[in-house]
């Protein structure tokens, strides 16, 4: 099914070995205050058991005090290498595609 699919291609699949919080900030006060929290996961896929890590920092801001009392609520995060862990592959485009963008036509 679609839903065994989506498990499979998840964080489902993988076990959260450590996760440490290795920067945090804060900005503005009360309703309008913003956290930002940077952390490294490190993770072991269940199946290969392959270990891997990344580093993310994720921004949170204050719901107003009619949710949960102005709880902190998850906005983004931007996710990157972790310290000691090899960059990714950059994917190379194909020539089809390198194509398709420079036939640009201009209709005057």
């Amino acid at each position: 099914t679609g839903k065994k699919t989506i498990e499979m291609n998840c964080y489902d699949n993988f076990e959260l070995n450590s996760c440490e919080i290795v920067d945090e900030s804060y900005e503005g006060a009360g309703e309008s205050e913003i956290a930002k929290v940077k952390f490294v996961a490190e993770m072991t896929q269940l199946d290969s058991r392959e270990q891997t890590a990344f580093m993310e920092t994720s921004t949170f801001e204050r719901a107003g005090k009619h949710i949960a009392k102005g709880a902190w609520l998850y906005k983004e995060g931007l996710i990157e290498t972790a310290p000691g862990m090899p960059e990714p592959k950059e994917e190379e485009e194909s020539e089809d595609e390198d194509k398709e963008e420079s036939e640009v036509t201009v209709e005057e």
